[in-house]
């Protein structure tokens, strides 16, 4: 007896995150999602804005 399950169920990180300081107070991160077959994509888009690192960071623990 065989049993399929839906490959979604498997995949369980589904986007990369990149931190970018873009000046002295201006930190972006940048999301690419991960295609089914495991490619990145090759346009990312700006999720979160922040003024310090530590605002990042503590943004990105939440997520």
């Amino acid at each position: 007896m065989s049993t399929m399950m839906p490959l979604d169920q498997f995949q369980q990180i589904r986007h990369v995150d990149e931190v970018v300081e873009q000046a002295a107070n201006s930190w972006w991160v940048y999301r690419r999602t991960i295609g089914y077959n495991g490619t990145l994509s090759s346009t990312a888009r700006v999720v979160f804005f922040g003024r310090s690192q530590a605002q990042v960071e503590q943004w990105m623990a939440t997520q």
